[in-house]
């Protein structure tokens, strides 16, 4: 059943169950599954945003931006999205593909005559997307190359400078060289750099005023901080930007790699998720095509290459999950894309809705289960305000 064919009054009863518990509903509030891991330091804090594609339904914020000044989460808090980037990577390439200029079969070596791996066959920009190229990103993963150095030509060079770990698209193997190189392949095609184009093309037209590679200084003074939980001293502690990512964060000097680079913001990243649900409009605009949402959100594995995708324990409830085209593919249709700190766009286009979450820490077992428990009670809400069935 649409939203569309809901009352206003349903729409804002699935805004308030958010917040606070029913009678009719026991499934948690944000507010019940955040608190108690703030509160006893396991987290610094986290927001989130649930929207159909023309509504944002709620925005629940818990804790803080920095446990040092306690600076409570906003609104306008900046968040590092990490690999929740790539999304928009694929996003970018897509709208070449719409109009003609490449071809998801192509092999990538006719965009960069340069890229000539050794291997039995092709690597194409599909592989690049799906995470099948094979690409390496590091010679030594004990030593990492920086990544926030060069140009993304530079760059891609040395992914072709390596051996490839496994033949083109006979494995997933989740890495940000296929990411990195289609961004690349971007930029030959359309003749901008690709922060450029995806700032022209996306971001600006969509009104996503605070998602950049680049965070100038007022968006860096609410630039939430990065925390992990360190076992040896029992309590949140700033992650090691060696881990993550290289600041400065606004200088220009230092190219952050596209795969992880992104900035934005909760009221931001919502504009993405509502453009996916709009299946590749927002706002009467036009974006992406049908065919080409379609093509990025349903599986792009093969059986052979499905069976390598690690899965994430429990009873999660997006388990097996494949993969599109810069999209996590889950069992149950929905699909996502989280990020090494924790941020996650999840669009359940069934139901008709999406979520952010919102969180600048380092994955681990109490994250992992607050996700879970996130995810299940959005659903349980919905399911139970609407009238649809579980």
């Amino acid at each position: 059943m649409k939203l569309a064919k809901k009352s206003w009054s349903s729409v804002l009863a699935l805004g308030a169950a958010l917040f606070s518990a029913t009678a009719q509903s026991q499934a948690p509030t944000f507010h019940e599954v955040v608190e108690p891991q703030v509160d006893n330091g396991r987290m610094a804090g986290a927001a989130g945003v649930m929207v159909t594609a023309n509504e944002v339904l709620a925005f629940p914020m818990v804790g803080y931006s920095n446990l040092v000044t306690k600076k409570p989460l906003a609104r306008d808090t900046v968040y590092w999205i990490a690999s929740t980037t790539k999304p928009f990577i694929a996003a970018a390439v897509m709208m070449l593909v719409d109009e003609g200029k490449l071809s998801l079969d192509d092999p990538v070596a006719k965009y960069l005559p340069e890229f000539a791996p050794k291997a039995l066959s092709a690597v194409t920009v599909r592989m690049l997307l799906n995470q099948t190229s094979g690409l390496s990103y590091y010679a030594d993963p004990a030593k990492p190359t920086p990544t926030d150095c060069c140009s993304l030509a530079d760059e891609v060079k040395r992914f072709v400078s390596l051996p490839l770990e496994h033949e083109p698209g006979r494995k997933f193997a989740y890495s940000n060289a296929g990411s990195d190189t289609a961004a690349r392949v971007v930029e030959v095609v359309s003749g901008k750099d690709f922060e450029a184009f995806l700032d022209e093309r996306l971001l600006q037209p969509l009104g996503m005023k605070d998602t950049t590679f680049f965070p100038n200084e007022e968006q860096l003074a609410r630039l939430a901080t990065t925390y992990w939980f360190s076992p040896a001293e029992q309590k949140l502690v700033p992650a090691p930007q060696e881990v993550f990512i290289t600041a400065p964060y606004g200088d220009r000097k230092v190219r952050h790699a596209p795969g992880g680079g992104l900035f934005s913001t909760g009221d931001d990243l919502a504009k993405f998720a509502q453009l996916f649900l709009g299946k590749g409009q927002f706002q009467g605009r036009r974006y992406l095509s049908e065919t080409a949402v379609a093509d990025m959100t349903r599986n792009q594995l093969s059986p052979e290459a499905f069976a390598t995708v690690p899965q994430p324990p429990g009873d999660d409830p997006d388990v097996p999950a494949g993969y599109g085209l810069g999209w996590g593919v889950g069992a149950t249709g929905a699909y996502f894309h989280p990020g090494v700190a924790s941020t996650d766009i999840r669009i359940d286009p069934e139901r008709g809705y999406a979520t952010v979450a919102l969180i600048q820490q380092a994955g681990d077992e109490t994250l992992l289960s607050v996700r879970r428990q996130l995810i299940d009670a959005a659903r349980r809400h919905w399911d139970q305000t609407m009238n649809q069935s579980p």
